[in-house]
């Protein structure tokens, strides 16, 4: 037989008829092989796998019927041929038993030459549409294979520290509708988000590429979680149709101010777990998915929770919670707490809650993406720059000190309700990076800035007090009530300015902010804060005592509401 020529079977108990057809057959360019019961040809459909199928209904040992349901089951949709009944019963239950046996035709006996050869052409346009759909399917999955491979790799393979979130992620189709993001914060906090797009497949990951890029860009340039979450929200409303949104936990761990921001909107309950498995607490809903509503709700706000060192935070997708076994029980809530609570005390978070749902379902197909992430709140502090540079000996003390002249400077005043909207750090950062390129030590540079900023808005403009944050609880306390002023407030002003001086091996930025605050004695607030950090569970003092290692001077003036600081680096060769 050459390599396009076609195979069909026959399969008749009659070898009169198998000698009639395999000659008709051959007269249309096929070559035959034969069967003369429906046990055997069975066995030779599978043997040999033709292009088309001649079936006798009245067989011995199996009927036509039953040899066609055994075909077709064995078969699937995969290399399925054309099969046609070749009988002497004109009924209408021979008719209607061959279609419901998975016939795609039959053929009366008696019937002339040339209506068999019309019948075979007829079976074989479909049978050859069937091949074209069949390619185009396989050319199809092959694209949308390379294309999910494409999308994980910009999205998955560029998260911070996979070795240190645990995360699980089944797709119920090639396209995962779920993404899992984790990127560092120049401060050292980390940002992370679990997502979940309406439905599954390649349309419900549409939005997942520019979710990615503005949450990594963001993060990057120094933008607070809630500042990411209202940007995301406006993209998406305005790049998603109305049927297609996004459910999104969103968690920024602070490692040195010891608590977490977190904003869940629309995905299940996140969870606080504490290293004995224990629930701390529960991360509700809050807010409606993101991307249906032009804005967020004006009450829309993070909630800020106090975290232990050894605690986990654990966001799961509706997925888990919404598997179903054979008798359609969901694996819901309860189930899911117990295997976490189960994996966490035993360090196997991930493979334990694997495995009762693989346990659960028994083999039921999945009906929607599962996914989970839980990120440990401890360790994040490492992954930023801390250590104070030193001034290179090649550099005349007196010299450095007497520079006077910048490279160049910026200065920006923001007033009133400025103050509550504009966020300048990342704004700042930009243009930094903008005239001098990036490099590590401006990860020092942002931690400065930001503390000096807060520290300027928070105490100076809006009035706070840092004992609000000498108890673990203080922290939500005190970021409530600094979100109750800022809401509030219409005047005041931070004023702040930058001198770049640069030299061969390195450089020096000189910081000045300026507030309208009352002011406050910073030698008595200094010896507080030493006190304070002298114990482990203090909260409060932390941020100035950091700036004050990285600053190579610091200097309060004013009555406390000017700050200069002064930072030099040291470029590595």
């Amino acid at each position: 037989m050459s390599s396009n020529q076609k195979l069909a079977l026959i399969v008749d108990d009659s070898k009169t008829q198998c000698k009639i057809l395999t000659k008709l057959l051959e007269e249309e360019h096929y070559s035959v092989i034969e069967a003369n019961d429906g046990s055997s040809g069975v066995q030779k459909y599978i043997s040999h796998k033709p292009d088309l199928v001649l079936m006798d209904i009245n067989m011995p040992i199996m009927d036509g019927f039953e040899a066609a349901r055994q075909i077709k089951k064995l078969s699937g949709t995969k290399d399925l041929a054309p099969l046609i009944f070749i009988t002497s019963m004109d009924t209408d239950q021979a008719f209607i038993d061959s279609v419901d046996s998975g016939g795609d035709g039959i053929l009366v006996r008696p019937f002339s030459p040339n209506v068999f050869k019309a019948k075979i052409k007829s079976i074989q346009r479909i049978s050859n549409l069937y091949q074209q759909v069949k390619t185009l399917q396989q050319e199809q999955q092959q694209d949308a294979e390379l294309a999910e491979k494409m999308m994980s790799e910009v999205i998955e393979s560029r998260n911070f520290a996979l070795d240190r979130v645990q995360v699980i992620k089944k797709a119920a189709t090639i396209f995962s509708g779920d993404i899992q993001l984790t990127a560092l914060c120049p401060n050292g906090d980390i940002h992370v988000l679990l997502g979940d797009f309406t439905g599954h497949g390649l349309r419900s990951s549409i939005g997942a590429i520019p979710v990615t890029e503005t949450f990594r860009a963001m993060t990057k340039k120094g933008f607070s979680l809630f500042e990411i979450v209202i940007q995301l929200n406006k993209q998406l409303n305005h790049l998603l149709p109305a049927d297609l949104f996004f459910a999104a936990s969103f968690v920024c761990i602070s490692h040195h101010e010891k608590s977490a921001y977190i904003f869940n909107a629309g995905l299940p309950d996140g969870y606080l777990y504490n290293d004995k498995g224990q629930i701390r607490k529960r991360f509700e809903s809050s807010h409606p998915p993101l991307g249906i509503l032009r804005e967020l709700l004006p009450d829309a706000k993070v909630e800020v929770i106090d975290i232990d060192l050894s605690d986990s935070v654990v966001f799961i997708s509706d997925g888990i919670i919404e598997a179903r076994n054979e008798q359609g029980e969901l694996f819901g809530v309860e189930r899911f707490e117990n295997a976490a609570t189960e994996g966490i005390t035993g360090n196997n978070l991930v493979s334990t809650v694997n495995e009762r749902l693989e346990v659960f379902c028994l083999g039921v197909p999945q009906e929607d993406d599962i996914s989970l992430v839980a990120i440990p709140c401890h360790g994040w502090i490492k992954d930023i720059v801390n250590t104070k540079p030193v001034i290179p000996e090649s550099l005349n003390e007196q010299d450095f000190n007497r520079q006077s002249t910048p490279a160049w400077s910026w200065h920006l005043h923001l007033t009133g309700k400025l103050l509550k909207t504009v966020n300048p750090i990342p704004m700042i950062m930009n243009q930094i990076n903008d005239i001098e390129g990036a490099g590590e030590h401006w990860h020092n540079l942002y931690t400065i800035l930001t503390e000096l900023f807060i520290n300027s808005l928070d105490h100076g403009v809006l009035g706070l007090s840092s004992s609000l944050k000498k108890s673990p609880e203080g922290f939500s306390q005190y970021f409530n009530e600094r979100t109750n002023r800022l809401d509030k407030l219409d005047s005041g002003y931070v004023l702040i300015s930058l001198k770049y001086f640069p030299f061969s091996e390195g450089g020096k930025m000189v910081v000045n902010i300026k507030d309208s605050g009352k002011g406050f004695n910073i030698l008595k607030v200094m010896k507080s804060n030493t006190e304070q950090l002298a114990t482990s569970h203090a909260l409060s003092g932390r941020g100035i005592e950091l700036v004050n290692q990285l600053c190579d001077t610091l200097e309060y003036i004013e009555e406390g509401t000017s700050v200069t600081a002064s930072y030099v680096w040291h470029n590595k060769s």
